[in-house]
């Protein structure tokens, strides 16, 4: 038996570790049930209250992932959220290399489904990148995405935790304007749900570079239909000014989007791709990166 924090919740398996703490597998036993549990220690003011910004995030939303209680022992403090079993689209790229493009449309949409919830709370993630995107284990049905990690998310009206020449997110990921010290904008999510689009179609993570230039598409097309649908919607996405990028509302209507995402129903275009169960009741699961 692993330890029991605060009475309560046993500690499985560590899931993932990263900056904000660690994510483990735990069974909360007044429940009974396994959930996934982020802990971290009270060292850090600013991390602390970043702690409970994101177990405070309450947008009820298939799409979202999120917080369900939390506990404090000494100097340590956790919250809990549903245990979601299937990896996500980092993992799934790991295993499947870059993804076909029904996939990428339909794992888009419900990525904008999400962030339609969370910009309609005020709310910019400001992490929106493959590891964050969690998947349902739904086999080779319609995957079920569920959007994670508000640890550095930011209602849009309140004042900033870091300091004005701090730039706060996952490089590679980030729009221009984050690196010049933007404030954040929901425009921001829609860029790097883009460039995620990118990484989809390519199987090649994006550069890190502080001096990002407009991102340019066009070594990458390929004249097949499917395929060229994704990189309008990316290239739409990803417009260097932050004035001309879609909504989440804007983008996800987008002709393009909606073909791929309504040729899903047709078995003969299915692709062998599964989503698996990651966590099955017996043997190890593997560990994944925040």
């Amino acid at each position: 038996m692993g330890e029991v924090f605060a009475g309560r919740y046993e500690l499985l398996d560590p899931i993932a570790t990263g900056g904000m703490g660690t994510v483990w597998r735990v069974l909360d036993r007044v429940a009974g049930e396994v959930k996934a549990a982020k802990m971290l220690r009270q060292t850090d003011a600013a991390m602390l209250l970043r702690f409970v910004r994101e177990q405070s995030v309450r947008i009820d939303h298939t799409h979202v992932v999120t917080p369900q209680s939390w506990a404090g022992v000494d100097d340590r403090v956790l919250f809990t959220m549903p245990l979601v079993r299937g990896g996500s689209v980092s993992g799934l790229m790991r295993r499947y290399g870059p993804l076909p493009p029904r996939w990428i449309a339909v794992l888009a949409d419900q990525t904008l489904q999400a962030l339609e919830a969370v910009h309609r709370a005020g709310i910019v993630h400001r992490d929106i990148k493959p590891g964050n995107l969690l998947l349902e284990p739904t086999g080779s049905s319609r995957p079920h995405l569920r959007l994670t990690d508000f640890g550095i998310a930011v209602p849009r009206d309140e004042p900033r935790l870091t300091h004005v020449a701090m730039v706060i997110g996952t490089p590679g990921y980030m729009p221009p304007e984050q690196h010049r010290g933007a404030d954040p904008d929901p425009s921001a999510d829609v860029y790097a749900l883009g460039v995620v689009m990118l990484e989809m179609l390519t199987g090649q993570r994006p550069i890190d570079d502080d001096e990002l230039p407009p991102i340019d598409v066009s070594g990458v097309r390929s004249g097949n239909a499917e395929h060229d649908a994704v990189l309008d919607v990316v290239v739409a996405a990803t417009a260097y000014d932050p004035t001309r990028r879609p909504s989440a509302a804007e983008l996800r209507a987008y002709p393009a989007l909606r073909e791929l995402v309504a040729r899903w129903a047709d078995p003969a275009l299915r692709d062998g791709l599964e989503v698996v169960d990651e966590y099955p009741p017996t043997g190890a699961e593997p560990a994944a990166e925040l």
